[in-house]
């Protein structure tokens, strides 16, 4: 009581706050801990982060536009103050800001590797990988920067970064996530000259020394499967059917990674009435929200998780993420939300947002299997760095979606990347007329969208429909072999 009155009190109350996941705690000890009078930018900055956490990104911005109005003297207060910028999709402002850092402390390689990830959103390729040869020739030791180079374009036997990568890999990369960066760029870059058996050489030490530094049953994830099949019956999804909050403004772009969600959002979004929104954590954080609320303890245990989730109030679900949403739609009639793992959540978004667009994008099996297990994702999709645990993942999804499509006809529209790839106009018009809206042709031009893209497709996007990613397995037939064998026992690819 005495401290009411510092801000360095209540500051450190609030960081606290924001640790222990009371985001609404932690915003309010934020702005309690302004000091008008201070020219200390980080003190915004806080409060924006908070505000982010809070869900409330609008706001967030305007924080970091004060934080802007202060000092900003220092080169780590700059890039800080960056960093920010892109969790709020202000990606411009970003760039300034890194460019900043970089003219306060130039011989920083991290400065310039944040540039370059900036760049590469926003599409600007050859820029970012000239900031990356920069971030290398300072420190040889930001792999991550040997990561995302190799994707900017496609290698060739006489322009690739391969002998580079390789000394770096023999002179030793610690910690092991050095290793695996180095592993899986490689990897990209074999595979771009046709040297296959060095790729998957490469790609499969990467991804062994990434599974063995993860604690991962794929048995779990099979168990929630099971779980929410069980709870969200036919009779369950058709007996809520009216009990959602009625909006038309969310559409779902949903499917595994790398099979083609991206694109999909890409070219919806190159419509005038439709905004992207990306890979938007609310749905699921709401869920968890609402629902540890009402049984205490359920947020952190998945299988209660599932039951619990039933009984929440399904309108006040869909009003607040329709909320939440509508602050990023802005003018546009629909809003695209592309987290690929909403294919646990189809029923839930059915119950509470009835009238919302469901997309489910789909690919090849093996195709689609082969593209995750090459990605490095680092924190998400744990089940991608071992290849039987992909595959019974990959069955297990295959199940929920049948499940959700059977219990659900006609709900779900589903659109599969070879079918875009073979014929982009008549897939892109059946897409626009699921969401409601007529056509135009500013569609087709999707790769000129100069919307940033943050996904592990940021660089392919910016390219025209392209078809040679059709049938890449193939030239892993044999190391693939196991994969194939699993997936063919579920009744997912043919007799070879």
């Amino acid at each position: 009581h005495e401290y009411a009155a510092d801000h360095r009190v209540l500051r450190a109350i609030s960081e606290i706050a924001l640790r222990a996941g009371e985001a609404a705690q932690a915003t309010e000890y934020a702005r309690s801990a302004i000091n008008p009078g201070s020219p200390d930018a980080g003190q915004w900055i806080h409060l924006a982060i908070c505000l982010i956490a809070a869900g409330s990104r609008g706001e967030a911005a305007v924080a970091l536009q004060e934080a802007e109005a202060h000092s900003m003297a220092t080169a780590d207060g700059a890039a800080l103050l960056a960093s920010v910028y892109v969790r709020v999709d202000e990606h411009e402002q970003a760039l300034r800001w890194y460019q900043r850092a970089i003219e306060l402390e130039p011989r920083n390689a991290k400065h310039h590797f944040s540039l370059a990830a900036t760049l590469r959103f926003l599409g600007r390729l050859e820029d970012a990988e000239r900031a990356c040869d920069s971030a290398l020739a300072i420190d040889p030791r930001e792999f991550e920067a040997f990561l995302i180079r190799a994707d900017l374009r496609t290698q060739t036997a006489d322009n690739n970064h391969i002998p580079e990568m390789e000394r770096a890999l023999a002179a030793g990369a610690a910690p092991y996530m050095g290793e695996v960066m180095l592993c899986h760029a490689l990897a990209k870059e074999c595979e771009d000259i046709g040297d296959y058996p060095r790729s998957f050489r490469y790609l499969a030490r990467g991804a062994r020394l990434r599974r063995r530094h993860l604690s991962y049953d794929v048995r779990q994830d099979l168990q929630i499967f099971d779980e929410l099949m069980s709870r969200y019956s036919p009779a369950q999804l058709s007996a809520s059917r009216a009990d959602g909050f009625d909006s038309s403004l969310p559409v779902f772009v949903l499917g595994m990674p790398r099979t083609g969600t991206t694109l999909v959002e890409r070219i919806l979004a190159s419509h005038s009435d439709i905004r992207s929104a990306g890979e938007l954590p609310d749905l699921p954080r709401l869920m968890a929200t609402l629902a540890d609320r009402q049984v205490p303890g359920s947020a952190s245990n998945p299988k209660a998780l599932v039951e619990a989730s039933l009984k929440l109030d399904m309108a006040q679900l869909g009003r607040q993420y329709v909320d939440s949403l509508a602050v990023r739609a802005g003018e546009s009639r629909r809003a695209i939300d592309k987290l690929p793992f909403n294919y646990l959540n189809v029923g839930l978004i059915h119950l509470a947002l009835p009238q919302a667009t469901i997309i489910h994008v789909t690919r090849d099996p093996l195709d689609t299997c082969y593209a995750i297990y090459k990605t490095l994702f680092q924190r998400a999709y744990p089940f991608s760095y071992d290849l039987e645990d992909l595959g019974r993942y990959f069955v297990a999804y295959s199940r929920l979606m049948d499940h959700w499509h059977r219990c659900l006809p006609g709900k779900i529209c589903r659109v599969s990347y070879e079918a875009m790839v073979a014929a982009p106009e008549q897939e892109s018009r059946r897409l626009i007329e699921a969401c409601g809206l007529q056509w135009e042709e500013g569609v087709l031009a999707f790769h000129d969208n100069p919307t940033p893209s943050m996904t592990a497709s940021a660089s392919q996007v910016r390219r025209p429909i392209y078809s040679s990613s059709v049938g890449k397995w193939r030239n892993y037939a044999r190391e693939l072999e196991p994969l194939r064998r699993l997936l063919q026992e579920a009744g997912l690819v043919p007799q070879s």
